[in-house]
Order: C-alpha cells, then structure tokens, then sequence
C-alpha cells in the first residue's frame, strides 16, 4: 500500500483534509488512481461490508462544474447507504455536499460473471437518491482527476427513497427532477442529462474493467449522476430531493 492510499485512509478515519506531498502526487494515471481506490477497498473491507456504487460526471453540469468530461466511479459502504429520510451529523464530514440522482438497485438475477444481462431483468427498483458527497481536499479543483478517482470520487453516502419496481427503464431518460433547500428550489434537470440516457451511464458501470473481489452484486445501489450542480451543505440544512414518478427523499444536517 502505497503513501497515498495510508494518507486517504488516514483521512476518512479521522474526518481530516487529504495531505499529500506535490511529489507524491506527479504523473498518478487514471488507472493507478483506481488501483489505489482499491486498495483503500481492500482495507475498510477488512471490517466493512459495501453495497453502494457512484458514478460521478455524468452530466453536463458536472462535467462543467468539475471541469472533468467523463463518468468516474466510486464505492460507498452498506452502512452509508439508507433507505428513506434520515438525520446526518454534519460534524462527521469534513466538507458535506449533496447531489440529486436517479438509482437503481440490482435484482436477484444480476450475475457479474454473466456477459449479457438483461438490463430489464437485473434492475429491482429505481429510486430517488441524494448522492452525499465529502470533499475531502483542501482544494478539489487543484487535484487531478486520478487523484480524486483514488479517493472514491468525493463518495460518501447515499440517502434514497422508496421508488418503483414498475419504472420502465426507457423512461428514464424523459424523468424530471429538482433539489430544495431549506425548502427553496436550487436546480432541476432532466434523466437525459445524464450521458442523455441514464441507461448509458448503467451500460458504461456494467461494462466498467472492476478488479478481482471488488465488482458489482445483486443488491446493490447505483447512483447514475446528479442532474443538478453540487450543493455544499450548511450545518441545519434540510435537503429534500424529487423525481417525478419514483418520488422523494429527504436528509437534515444536523
């Protein structure tokens, strides 16, 4: 395990800003930076299990806001990953932001080793989610994307609502959805921000090169991307996510 992989996991351990040496940080690639989240898998996996999946940039807003033009993904464990409205304790992030996603959970007929699953049949349910978000970098904007990838990509919670097994996913694309805060309107978009079909953004995970014990299983949450820009999150905010016809989910920070 390398330094930064000690230094990441040193983070999230003691809700402190990531600290790397410039030197450290040089000519880090896009697939070391996987490498090294996975490393940081193999660690917490030691004690924890996971069942969350992120996929980050995913849309325009995003992709313009992070300056970062396409999909990154990361990993969120079991614990992090609640069902309906919820209480967080700000206190315990080091920079908390939240996101307004579409998700979806994987049926019981997903097999990973499986090359043409039925998108039709390996999808449970879609679900509303807010995406939480940590930034853990004194600067985000200053770190390069492999270094961002290497920390799971900001990931940290998903919070999401009860949704619906009937959706079909053909419709997702034509899906509107908004963001309030503190019961005031703070973005919208539509499902074909995303990758102008949140289908492709599911197609790009199911496609994605995992690493050996660190893939996708029956069970699991993937959060598809934000269709509105990253909300940084104030201490006592109440964030309330909807999406028409898989409904609504709601986080305070307390």
């Amino acid at each position: 395990m390398n330094t930064i992989s000690k230094t990441i996991i040193n983070s999230r351990q003691n809700n402190i800003e990531i600290s790397i040496p410039e030197e450290k940080k040089k000519n880090i690639s896009i697939s070391q930076g996987y490498e090294i989240q996975n490393d940081i898998f193999k660690h917490f996996s030691k004690k924890y299990s996971y069942s969350g999946w992120k996929i980050g940039c995913t849309t325009p807003v995003m992709q313009k806001y992070l300056n970062i033009p396409s999909p990154c993904l990361g990993r969120v464990m079991t614990r992090d990953v609640i069902e309906n409205d919820t209480i967080l304790k700000f206190d315990e992030f080091v920079q908390p932001g939240v996101e307004c996603e579409i998700a979806v959970i994987l049926s019981d007929k997903y097999v990973y080793s499986k090359k043409n699953n039925k998108l039709d049949e390996i999808v449970k349910r879609v679900v509303p989610s807010i995406e939480v978000v940590d930034n853990r970098w004194e600067n985000y904007k200053h770190e390069k994307t492999s270094l961002l990838i290497a920390d799971d990509f900001f990931a940290s919670s998903i919070v999401f609502g009860k949704g619906s097994k009937k959706m079909k996913l053909k419709n997702l694309k034509n899906l509107k959805g908004g963001m309030k805060v503190n019961e005031q309107n703070i973005g919208k978009g539509i499902g074909s921000d995303i990758l102008e079909d949140p289908i492709n953004a599911l197609n790009w995970f199911l496609n994605f090169n995992f690493s050996e014990n660190n893939y996708p299983k029956a069970g699991d949450l993937i959060s598809l991307g934000s269709l509105v820009q990253t909300y940084w999150v104030k201490k006592n905010d109440t964030i309330e996510i909807e999406i028409e016809e898989i409904g609504n989910v709601k986080v305070k920070f307390e």
